[in-house]
């Protein structure tokens, strides 16, 4: 079955769980309907989005809406054939989302089922969207922080302090540099990474290396110091999460 018909309801009598089916006539609970009247609103969210709305709508199930209906197509399927028109570009949405929710390890395959998924534990922990958010900027940062940047500025992040996750990684880093170098408290900034990665006699400089590319890795210190760490008084810092987490690590 192809078209619209592809998403219209099933009668109450031909689906039922007993035969393995979606049972439809007994999802209770939130529905996309219910938040969305009309389909256009749907169409212009972000997979972000979308998948927040799917997980609000599973989390409202009962255990026995959770066991039988708890898969892409059947999910689909029910909330889509709740519209009379737009139910593939919906469907395409909501495909999304759930794609989303998988990726972030939220809805993982349920052991034993064929095609089946379960919420995971830190699905059920989440309780709201900040929450949601929370946990995709943990994701971010996942074993990408060396141990001293991430206990300075991953909880930072975690809060949507950018500024602040920032200048807390580039000070780590001007610290280490003085540590290594034999520095003292007074070098600091970029004057700091230009003695310490000196071509030929800085003490943190690599002489095994040519020249040139001596000189730019002293240029790469000095840059990032002098572009990052101190830059909130002349300019915003970025504030999209994926930007931040690459700058930081």
């Amino acid at each position: 079955m192809t078209g619209p018909d592809r998403y219209a309801a099933p009668s109450h009598h031909g689906l039922g769980c007993a035969h393995g089916g979606p049972c439809y006539h007994s999802i209770v609970g939130i529905t996309l309907i219910s938040l969305f009247p009309d389909p256009e609103p749907v169409l212009q969210l972000t997979p972000k989005e979308v998948a927040w709305i799917i997980l609000e709508i599973v989390k409202s199930w009962d255990a026995n809406q959770l066991h039988q209906n708890m898969n892409h197509h059947n999910f689909s399927s029910t909330e889509v054939a709740a519209y009379s028109r737009l139910r593939q570009e919906v469907a395409n949405v909501l495909a999304e989302g759930w794609a989303w929710l998988v990726r972030e390890c939220l809805f993982v395959p349920r052991p034993g089922a064929f095609n089946q998924m379960m919420l995971s534990r830190k699905a059920k922990e989440l309780g709201s969207r900040k929450q949601l958010e929370t946990h995709r900027r943990a994701n971010l940062l996942s074993g990408m922080l060396h141990p001293s940047i991430e206990q300075e500025s991953k909880a930072a992040f975690l809060r949507g302090e950018y500024e602040t996750a920032i200048f807390n990684a580039f000070k780590e880093v001007e610290v280490a540099v003085r540590r290594a170098g034999g520095f003292t408290a007074n070098d600091l900034g970029v004057q700091l990474m230009n003695q310490a990665f000196q071509v030929k006699g800085g003490p943190l400089t690599d002489s095994r290396i040519p020249e040139s590319e001596q000189i730019g890795l002293r240029n790469l210190f000095a840059g990032a110091i002098g572009y990052y760490k101190n830059p909130g008084s002349h300019r915003h810092f970025p504030t999209e999460p994926i930007e931040v987490a690459e700058h930081s690590s």
